[in-house]
């Protein structure tokens, strides 16, 4: 079958070390379904995102009430009970993207899971990182021009009431380990992957950026919605695809996310 033009994907693996490409094509073999049409994957990764937040936050308020019956602390109270949720939504989310690949008959490779990391994945996340940031302090030199207030809004990340070693490593785990894989083999594995191997490299782009810029504005926290965190993810989100677009992978856009969470953390414990 001819490629479609306008669709250069790039070259990844996968499972049994051979090479496939976001359009899901292994060459010298029939090409394998898809992961569903744009609507489908957008909705579902929607679904995937809110389920798992809300089963994980009945768990471990459960388990919370469970341990200490009685007490009128919440999840954001206390660092274990935060260290348990963000560990039960980002399992869960990872977990029902497994299961949908699997049920759409397509491998790991498909969503940039199908080879081991190598070294050039750390020099590639190094130049997105610093990539990253260049646009960050141009897009903050133009915020601060055209919206002054928008400059000031911070992001909520919790883990506010550290109080020993102990308590650093939890949450050290529950913002720079936990998010990355989680987000990533969602976001860019399986929306973006998904929507590349029907759209073109800059709709899917734009669709999966704008979709992780929106999941970042805090709905529903009481709170005035935080664009300038939407728009710090949207950037984040633009560099990780093409990471993902060029490598094939997962592996350099995890590295990159993980490096800037290390920055909120790094603020965190300061």
């Amino acid at each position: 079958m001819a490629r479609k033009e306008g669709h250069p994907p790039p070259a990844g693996a996968n499972e049994d070390g051979g090479e496939v490409t976001l359009s899901g094509r292994t060459p010298g073999k029939k090409p394998s379904k898809n992961l569903g049409g744009p609507g489908r994957l957008i909705l579902f990764t929607l679904l995937i995102f809110l389920l798992s937040q809300i089963i994980a936050a009945f768990i471990a308020e459960l388990g919370l009430a469970v341990i200490h019956p009685g007490s009128k602390q919440s999840l954001n109270d206390t660092i274990s009970g935060q260290f348990a949720f963000i560990l039960l939504a980002e399992g869960l989310a990872a977990w029902l993207v497994f299961w949908l690949v699997r049920r759409r008959g397509v491998s790991l490779g498909t969503i940039g899971l199908g080879r081991r990391p190598q070294i050039s994945d750390l020099y590639k996340a190094l130049l997105g990182f610093g990539v990253f940031y260049i646009l960050l302090i141009i897009a903050s030199l133009l915020v601060n021009n055209l919206s002054p207030e928008l400059v000031n809004q911070k992001q909520n990340i919790g883990f506010n009431n550290i109080r020993n070693s102990t308590e650093n490593v939890l949450a050290f785990v529950s913002l720079v380990i936990l998010p990355p894989l989680g987000e990533e083999i969602l976001v860019r594995g399986y929306l973006y992957s998904g929507l590349r191997r029907v759209w073109k490299f800059m709709p899917a782009l734009v669709v999966t950026s704008l979709f992780f810029g929106v999941a970042h504005l805090e709905f529903g926290t009481g709170t005035p919605l935080v664009w300038a965190a939407a728009i710090d993810t949207f950037l984040l989100s633009v560099v990780l695809v093409y990471l993902r677009e060029k490598t094939g992978a997962l592996y350099a856009s995890m590295l990159v996310h993980m490096l800037n969470n290390l920055i909120a953390f790094l603020v965190v414990i300061k």
